[in-house]
């Protein structure tokens, strides 16, 4: 479960991070973009790397962290919850 809640952690500081960039950058309508579509913080994020490279790190690495160690599929796995 805590590995969950890191990814999650993650997940939020990389778009959070990556939507000051975009409002910085490329004005209100990017980061409000960014702040309500997960799709759209990956491409900007693709689309202007050199910038954004540590929080779309962060962004997918969350992702792929709260994808993984998802709670609900704990009893999926065969064992015990915690």
């Amino acid at each position: 479960m805590s590995m969950y809640f890191l990814g999650a952690l993650l997940l939020l500081a990389g778009a959070i991070w990556m939507t000051v960039n975009a409002a910085k950058k490329d004005g209100a309508l990017a980061a409000i973009f960014c702040f309500i579509c997960g799709f759209y913080t990956i491409y900007y994020g693709i689309k202007n790397f050199a910038e954004n490279k540590i929080p779309l790190i962060m962004f997918v690495a969350g992702l792929v962290l709260c994808l993984v160690f998802r709670p609900d599929m704990a009893a999926l796995s065969g064992g015990v919850a915690i």
